[in-house]
């Protein structure tokens, strides 16, 4: 039962993590003005949904192994994600001058639906016996590349992503 369990967190997080990647601002879905709102709070903003995307990957590799914290970082990721959507659906943050498209809505709608079994699943995990500190089987520099890697795709995202929403 509790390698199904780790599968099924991961396989949401990975889902999550994708639904989040196609609303990218300046890709085909998420194409929405944000002029208005400080570049400083956009790039705060993105820098957020930056982290979240990447602690959801590796949360999903860390489920897998078997990781007692993936399962907490699994719940914050849920939350977040569900957060990150009902605050955009509800019009709350970001607010747009532009309606909503309807990729964007169902896209969002759907990582909405996606966050409550994410959440409840990882709140299961936490719960099971014998969880403990995964063993990572990487070498001292691969672990520094992937971390540089990360780095450098993070800020290339979030540069991107400020700039985009910026346009008018």
């Amino acid at each position: 039962m509790e390698n199904y369990l780790n599968y099924a967190v991961a396989g949401l997080l990975l889902l999550s993590t994708g639904l989040l990647a196609m609303l990218i601002p300046g890709g085909p879905i998420e194409n929405r003005n944000f002029s208005h709102i400080s570049p400083w709070v956009l790039a705060i903003f993105n820098i957020f949904l930056t982290l979240l995307g990447i602690a959801s990957l590796a949360s999903a590799y860390f489920s897998v192994v078997g990781s007692g914290v993936a399962a907490v970082v699994s719940v914050i990721c849920g939350i977040s994600f569900f957060l990150v959507y009902a605050l955009d659906l509800g019009k709350i943050f970001p607010i747009s001058p532009d309606k909503m498209p309807r990729a964007l809505f169902v896209i969002e709608v759907s990582g909405l639906i996606l966050a409550i079994p994410l959440t409840l699943l990882s709140l299961l995990e936490m719960a099971m016996p014998n969880r403990g500190a995964a063993t990572i089987n990487m070498s001292a520099t691969t672990i520094i590349g992937v971390l540089v890697l990360m780095v450098v795709l993070g800020l290339g995202i979030v540069i991107f992503a400020t700039k985009s929403a910026m346009r008018k």
